[in-house]
């Protein structure tokens, strides 16, 4: 092959190979979605509500995510939560209740050094609290024959913004057949580190050596 004619030859190859790249070889991949359209959040394919920064569906709602199945998650507001069934935020009614655990009782009716009963048996405990604008105003629990009695009745239930502006009251006494022997009576303002700690506890030298409380705040509807 002459010169001339391996020139020729090469510039026709050069033309063929550029012939065979149409203008499929250089379009771009396929278009796709961000998300895709089959994830974006929508009635449709979610049972929760709609992260508005990421579409993406939130299944159990939270505080920090709450909304109408189907429609954007909002954060609640201070002081507000998201209700389980309405799905939406509201500002709940706190309400805490009181209920008696148990008691530590002197061996003797301090104020004669005397058994509490005739027969020196333990007393026949009994435990009667009062809270503010409780129904009924007196909660009284059942009655225990022990020196360290524990209880399972008797609370009250109260608004905590009332608990919180009135002090609860508690009577503790020993019931006999004729008359009822006091053993030791009190006063208290619960505080909000009482009701976060959910324990009140008492001690003494008295007649009444301890008693505690068990203290539960929860949502009302």
């Amino acid at each position: 092959m002459t010169l001339n004619n391996r020139i020729l030859f090469l510039g026709l190859t050069s033309v063929l190979l550029l012939a065979g790249c149409g203008p499929e070889d250089f379009s771009p991949g396929p278009i796709t979605e961000d998300p895709p359209l089959a994830e974006i959040c929508t009635l449709a394919n979610c049972g929760g509500c709609c992260d508005p920064i990421t579409n993406k569906c939130v299944e159990v709602r939270t505080n920090d995510a709450c909304g109408v199945t189907g429609t954007k998650c909002t954060k609640c507001a201070t002081g507000t939560i998201c209700h389980p069934s309405q799905q939406q935020c509201y500002t709940p009614t706190i309400r805490t209740k009181i209920q008696p655990l148990r008691a530590t009782i002197a061996p003797q009716d301090p104020a004669d050094n005397s058994d509490w009963d005739v027969d020196g048996s333990p007393p026949d405990v009994v435990i009667n609290l009062s809270c503010p604008n409780a129904q009924p105003a007196v909660s009284p629990s059942e009655e225990v024959e022990s020196f360290t009695p524990t209880w399972v009745k008797g609370s009250c239930d109260v608004l905590s913004t009332d608990l919180l502006s009135a002090p609860i009251q508690f009577s503790v006494i020993d019931v006999d057949a004729f008359f009822d022997d006091p053993i030791a009576s009190a006063q208290y303002q619960i505080t909000r580190a009482d009701i976060d700690r959910g324990v009140l506890e008492f001690t003494g030298s008295g007649a009444l050596l301890s008693v505690a409380f068990q203290i539960t705040t929860y949502y009302a509807e």
